[in-house]
């Protein structure tokens, strides 16, 4: 005969039965796979591999719907949900986010994420990092996702009344205005991420947050031109009307950041940039000040401040001397276009123009002097060559300690050196 003797866990509001076994076959069969087996005085059967593949009990802690949700157990989590449900959906993890952000972050199937919503699990909860789960969606472009985040439910759901449908989504709809830690909305993490799909899905809802600024007085069209992003740039000024001088005055405006990723580019790849700063100007876009790059040595410290390798330093400027680089700049672009035909004559006029315009304590000056001297020593002038070089490196050596500039022109220089008397 098998003996049986009933517990109960308060924990999981279930049964349990120790199984001795027995002789009578029968009985064994008649087992009842509903109640939890114990393979041992101290140790429960569906604990074992084996085990949870024939049952899962249903849980209400936190701890296991995560780890079911990690490793998507979603038949036990399913069971947990059948019944305890109410504390399920008000769990957190240590990151405080809850099991509607993660199976968000683990892009789990999307009939999970309108379950959640059905049985009213927050949509406006925001994690340590100040993420609703439509943030995590819109991260990675899945627009289904977001689609699963927000579309309200049909009125024909027998279990939900017309007014419970209506405050799910309204409740959803909050969810987009929440602002993440940096105070980016949905629709400007969007435009951080170039989450274009998730932008037009947005679109269609009627969110347009392009004229918000985030914690640092920048916008969603600042992202776009410090990503280079060219469709997105225009996406934003068309279809949604953003303002081009919009954001703090005193931080760079998004001209001022396409001038400077122009300059991080060589010569032969500033096409793009180009052009994006064109569509800037047509706009009527201002400049407020310049984006200068400082790049300092690491010092082996424990102290980290101290170790910072590249700085970005804002200089005021001048409404004249910008006027003057601009000249200077479509005067290069002229030389580059020259050069790259191999007309190096006049490609060396129009650097030299452009080295008149600039200022001759800029970096522009030093980038024109730099292809003058190039030419130069195409032609065999060594010498005319090292004295712009020579230039060139102390004007850049007033704004870098180390760059790969400096190390290429100190090369020419050397190489120069070896074959001029100076």
């Amino acid at each position: 005969m098998t003996k049986r003797t009933k517990t109960t866990d308060t924990e999981h509001s279930s049964e349990e039965y120790n199984v001795s076994s027995g002789s009578n076959a029968n009985e064994s069969q008649s087992f009842n796979l509903n109640n939890l087996i114990r393979s041992s005085p101290t140790e429960s059967y569906d604990k074992s591999v084996c085990g949870s593949l024939l049952y899962s009990i249903p849980s209400n802690s936190s701890t296991e719907i995560f780890a079911y949700l990690r490793h998507s157990r979603f038949d036990a989590f399913h069971r947990s949900m059948d019944i305890h449900h109410k504390e399920i959906i008000l769990m957190k993890n240590e990151h405080e986010q809850s099991v509607l952000q993660i199976l968000t972050i683990h892009a789990h199937p999307y009939h999970w994420i309108r379950l959640l919503l059905m049985r009213e699990c927050d949509p406006c909860h925001q994690d340590v990092d100040g993420y609703t789960a439509a943030h995590y969606a819109v991260e990675r472009d899945d627009v289904e996702m977001l689609k699963a985040l927000t579309v309200q439910f049909s009125s024909h759901i027998k279990p939900l009344p017309m007014e419970k449908v209506m405050a799910i989504h309204k409740r959803c709809l909050q969810a987009l205005s929440r602002r993440e830690k940096h105070g980016m909305t949905v629709f400007m993490l969007a435009c951080q991420h170039e989450s274009l799909r998730c932008l037009d899905y947005l679109h269609e809802l009627n969110i347009n947050d392009v004229h918000l600024t985030d914690n640092f007085g920048d916008t969603c069209l600042h992202y776009a031109v410090a990503r280079r992003n060219e469709i997105l740039i225009e996406k934003l000024l068309n279809q949604f009307n953003a303002d081009v001088n919009a954001g703090e005055q005193a931080r760079p405006s998004v001209l001022d950041i396409a001038k400077f990723n122009r300059e991080q580019q060589r010569s032969f790849a500033r096409a793009k940039d180009d052009t994006i700063e064109q569509i800037l100007l047509a706009s009527h876009a201002v400049s407020h000040c310049k984006i200068q790059r400082i790049n300092a040595k690491r010092k082996r410290s424990a102290d980290q401040s101290d170790s910072t390798a590249i700085n970005s330093e804002i200089l005021p400027a001048d409404p004249s001397t910008m006027s003057m680089l601009d000249t200077a700049r479509n005067c290069a672009r002229i030389a580059c276009t020259y050069e790259s035909n191999r007309d190096f004559t006049n490609a060396r006029e129009f650097y030299q123009r452009a080295m008149s315009h600039a200022p001759n304590d800029t970096l522009d000056w030093a980038e024109y002097s730099f292809h003058v001297a190039t030419i130069h020593m195409i032609f065999g002038e060594n010498q005319l060559a090292l004295d712009l070089l020579k230039q060139a490196l102390a004007v850049r050596q007033r704004y870098e300690k180390e760059s790969e500039q400096i190390e290429t022109l100190q090369r020419a220089i050397d190489s120069i050196d070896k074959t001029v008397d100076v």
